[in-house]
């Protein structure tokens, strides 16, 4: 197989692919990109410390190119190949990963390059590769974090100091490379922009079972309550024969029949149940909705045209208050205003003249005007809810706080009603976001955490009791 130099190997072939490449050309395989390295000792403690150091010096100069020139191989990635010397595998002591990159992050630094390795069993021997993640513009200068001296050879490093990646060599930085890297820190895309994001509520943890046992007990109640008086139907067919012939000449109340009307109720009950799932948003959406998102410029630059999108994990339930069909008046949630109008009342049809009854009118919500914040979108996606608006110019360290209030909320009606359930409850919610601005290049993200409201193991339940 050969090597494809123009991206990172992937698969087992691939990066043996790579190693036959470095092996085929020997000295002459080592670039600004790739770098080969003999054995190196992992085992006493001086060992270790030297062969961090050597490994860390090319970690380091791979990680000072300069973006255009490093992106033309690997993707811009740098691998330094361990094992080989020249055009052959001496092979590569195995070490703990944890102690390598223990070693290493002495000289580099937690918050320096990002970089990674992984061994290759090739067939001539162990071969580590360690693979350092393209640079960008906008990159700091990455300079060595500890000084060393050999004790046996000319190998040191000094604290501060710079190293760069040439074509077969790497070395200490000279003025030049300096300014180099410096116009690379100035080319950053998002250069003195920089903002956050922020939620000023809580999430709550609730049980929808609740919900749903609380609105189908009051369509239920009220489902009786008209049913309640109406008079049985004769059970004999002779007497609903006799019923039948002797109807002319009664005083009925209504002009339905008894049969006709419960059948009408429990049609209403049939169809209002079928819209519990919607009902119970509406009901935690008007319970539960308080919190606000809040982005902020953190710089003294002038954003303009700002998106913002905050990704929501799988099982956390955000809720807009503004999108809802529900027309709030104040007070306690009204579900009857969402369900379908239940037939007149027994009696309120009378069988002959004229009534009020029948011209009774539909229950109607008025259109909600709040829906017409078009601005935000909250989509329920395979990966979550995802939330999103424009927020429009931000001027230097302002912050624009979001005017829509949110529910955001999980459901715990498992732990609730199943009582083997056996995963934990969340105690904090974590979301990321990710924000534009016209005329910057770069695509801020971060996260953010939200806090519960209850306290450990205590979940949000309704019912009867509580509701008026």
């Amino acid at each position: 197989m050969e090597a494809d130099l123009t991206r990172l190997p992937t698969g087992t072939a691939g990066w043996l692919a790579l190693v036959d490449h470095a092996l085929s050309l020997g000295d002459l395989s080592e670039v600004d990109w790739l770098e080969l390295k003999g054995t190196l000792l992992f085992g006493s403690r001086t060992d270790r410390k030297r062969s961090a150091v050597v490994v860390s010096r090319a970690i380091l100069a791979m990680a000072n190119r300069m973006p255009d020139a490093a992106e033309r191989h690997l993707g811009g990635y740098g691998v330094v190949l361990v094992g080989i010397d020249g055009r052959a595998v001496v092979g590569a002591e195995q070490v703990d990963s944890a102690v390598l990159r223990d070693a290493v992050v002495s000289y580099v630094g937690e918050n320096g390059p990002r970089w990674d390795h992984q061994f290759l069993n090739h067939p001539n021997g162990l071969v580590l590769a360690v693979i350092v993640d393209p640079p960008s513009w906008g990159d700091g200068i990455h300079a060595c974090r500890k000084d060393y001296t050999s004790d046996t050879d000319r190998l040191a490093v000094r604290d501060g100091e710079v190293f760069v990646r040439l074509p077969g060599q790497t070395r200490p930085a000279t003025s030049y490379d300096i300014a180099q890297l410096e116009q690379r820190k100035a080319r950053a895309p998002h250069t003195g922009a920089a903002v956050s994001v922020s939620y000023d509520g809580m999430f709550d943890r609730v049980s929808l079972a609740s919900v749903r046992d609380l609105i189908k007990s009051m369509i239920d109640a009220q489902a009786d309550a008209l049913v309640e008086n109406v008079p049985d139907v004769p059970a004999s067919p002779h007497s609903a024969r006799l019923m039948a012939m002797l109807e002319p000449s009664m005083s009925r109340p209504d002009r339905r029949t008894p049969d006709r009307f419960r059948a009408d109720v429990e049609r209403w009950a049939h169809e209002s149940r079928e819209l519990l799932p919607d009902v119970t948003a509406e009901f935690v959406r008007h319970e539960l909705a308080r919190g606000r998102f809040l982005v902020r410029n953190e710089s003294d630059r002038y954003l303009e045209s700002v998106r913002v999108e905050i990704m929501f994990p799988p099982g956390v339930f955000v809720l807009g208050a503004w999108d809802t069909d529900y027309c709030d008046h104040g007070g306690s949630f009204q579900p009857f205003q969402l369900l379908p109008g239940p037939p007149p009342k027994w009696g309120d049809l009378k069988p002959y003249g004229f009534d009020m009854g029948s011209m009774a009118i539909p229950s109607f919500s008025p259109p909600n005007t709040a829906k017409a914040s078009l601005a935000i979108d909250v989509e329920l996606t395979e990966h979550g809810y995802v939330v999103s608006w424009f927020v429009g110019d931000l001027p230097p360290r302002g912050t624009a706080r979001e005017d829509e209030v949110f529910a955001v909320f999980t459901d715990e009606s498992k732990h609730v009603h199943h009582h083997s359930y056996q995963e934990a409850m969340t105690s904090e919610v974590g979301a990321s976001w990710q924000v534009t601005a016209r005329g910057v290049d770069h695509v801020f993200q971060g996260e953010l955490a939200i806090g519960c409201a209850q306290e450990p193991g205590a979940v949000m339940m309704w019912s009867r009791q509580q509701t008026p």
